[in-house]
């Protein structure tokens, strides 16, 4: 059992790796009992990840290895139970960041949970019922004019888990920005003075999480930097407004600066002379 620990306990390091380890082992045991029921369904969840595929593709997939099969079941019952199981692994994550935080900070705690569970849902949701039939409609049939597609079940099936998995965490933005302005690491100023890169950030990422093809790229691009706005808004209703105006004031104060400079309003500080004293001391 993980014993809870309060704010204003200090504790060696050692007691913090020995919590992060029952951690992982209660959140590996639920995963192992997901893939175990995963598994036991995997002919109704295959079928399930199979649909979005157009129908007069489905009987030709193919598998070329005779441990294809069984290997492609593993992987898709493990990142099934994965799934299932991040509302536990947002829990253990957070409570085990909870003792560090103050008494008001740890109101957010059941918000977390609910939230990251609900956006990484959400995420997988948006992905099998939009992205994954429009992905699929233009990729199969860009070629299919010269050539016959044949896809093996290992690539197919790998594609689509990956794909509903990175559009999950990807919808975990908003969260991620509340936490980082909770504890101070960025503010909402930042975020709207960097909202060009944050752009152009979005689509970088989608890029990276999605296949090669411009389609899937713009189907997570523009929701990803929907949801940075999204996050810029739930940010600012948990941000400090005394902070926030000491930061606007700051911010106003160096944009004045850097005008009044350019303008050669501002005039280098003189350099000040130090001048030494030798103390001789007579014998």
């Amino acid at each position: 059992m993980v014993r809870s620990v309060k704010f204003t306990e200090k504790i060696p390091v050692s007691h913090h790796l020995i919590e992060v380890r029952d951690r992982m082992v209660m959140v590996g045991i639920v995963v192992a009992l997901f893939f175990g029921v995963c598994f036991y369904f995997i002919d109704f969840l295959l079928l399930w990840l199979q649909d979005p595929l157009p129908l007069r593709y489905q009987e030709k997939l193919i598998y070329i290895a005779p441990t294809e099969v069984f290997f492609t079941h593993m992987k898709v019952a493990f990142m099934g139970s994965l799934f299932i199981s991040m509302p536990v692994i947002l829990y253990h994550i957070w409570f085990f960041i909870a003792p560090g935080l103050k008494v008001k900070e740890k109101k957010i705690t059941s918000m977390f949970v609910t939230a990251g569970t609900f956006f990484f849902l959400f995420g997988g949701v948006f992905c099998y019922f939009l992205v994954l039939p429009l992905g699929l409609k233009f990729l199969l049939g860009y070629g299919s004019t010269w050539w016959t597609m044949q896809v093996t079940i290992q690539l197919y099936f790998n594609f689509v888990v990956k794909l509903i998995i990175a559009f999950g965490f990807a919808f975990q933005t908003p969260l991620l920005m509340v936490l980082l302005t909770k504890f101070g690491v960025t503010n909402t100023l930042q975020m709207k003075i960097y909202r060009k890169w944050a752009f152009l950030g979005c689509f970088v990422l989608a890029s990276v999480l999605t296949p090669p093809d411009i389609i899937t790229q713009v189907l997570l691009g523009f929701p990803l930097y929907g949801l940075y706005e999204f996050g810029v808004i739930v940010s600012a209703m948990f941000e400090d407004p005394k902070q926030r105006a000491a930061i606007l004031r700051q911010w106003e104060a160096e944009k004045a600066a850097r005008k009044a400079a350019k303008k050669g309003k501002v005039t280098p500080a003189s350099k000040k002379k130090v001048t030494v004293k030798k103390i001789v001391k007579e014998e």
